[in-house]
């Protein structure tokens, strides 16, 4: 089955009123691909909860008008994961773990530059049309925000405190592992850091702000690796 993604549409209003919905040009260029007509099924979501099943009123080769049939609404999970990590040197490392975090099921992304952070650019909306394809091809009704990258003393300043908010450090004199510390049905927070890891005094501040500092496992992990294995602990624990 292939998703449509119909962003900022309010797929309930439309299918009570029985308006014709335009597809976006980005999205009608994947559907010329698949090579459908009027008459045509088609699954839509708009990232924020709402999905349906649709029909292709009209389409040409500008644009591609449909109909909702039926709507089903998809309530946010009963928690919520936030993960703040570091954009790696290989930007396709970043992306990876966008993508399959997505799939996985994770509710917000922080890129936060660190200390020992190797890379000085980010493209968000790169990031984000990562998320989107994860996001249709795993057939989810939810799509990740993806905010813009901060540097981590301004993170931790602007972050909201709560008890499950967590750093993942490599230090001997760390030996609570993650899954051991997770509440579950509850917003978990966990910061991961850059190659480098983090610095002493990054962790320090951490702490202060209210984070814990926890390990992953005996493993030395890369970045993405680490970011992927807290978001699977968290959603595992909530199964």
């Amino acid at each position: 089955m292939h998703l449509t993604y119909l962003p900022g549409i309010d797929l309930v209003r439309h299918k009570q009123t029985e308006e014709l919905l335009e597809v976006p040009a980005e999205e009608v260029a994947h559907l010329k691909v698949l090579r459908l007509k009027p008459g045509d099924a088609l699954s839509v979501t708009n990232g924020s909860g709402a999905m349906g099943e649709a029909e292709i009123f009209n389409f040409s080769r500008k644009n591609c008008l449909i109909k909702l049939l039926e709507v089903q609404l998809h309530p946010p999970k009963h928690y919520e994961v936030h993960l703040a990590v570091a954009p790696t040197k290989n930007i396709a490392r970043y992306e990876w773990f966008i993508e399959k975090a997505t799939e996985i099921g994770i509710d917000s992304i922080s890129p936060v530059w660190c200390e020992h952070s190797e890379r000085a650019h980010l493209r968000v909306d790169r990031l984000q049309k990562v998320a989107i394809a994860a996001m249709k091809q795993s057939l989810k009704a939810w799509l990740p925000v993806i905010n813009e990258p901060i540097k981590l003393d301004e993170y931790l300043n602007t972050c909201q405190n709560s008890s499950q908010q967590f750093i993942a450090w490599i230090d001997d004199t760390v030996n609570d592992h993650l899954k051991h510390c997770i509440m579950t049905e509850t917003a978990v927070s966990i910061l991961i850091g850059p190659e480098g890891d983090f610095s002493r005094r990054e962790v320090e501040l951490a702490v202060e702000h209210g984070f814990r500092p926890v390990t992953l496992g005996r493993e030395r992990l890369r970045t993405e690796t680490a970011a992927l294995v807290a978001c699977h602990i968290v959603n595992l624990l909530n199964q």
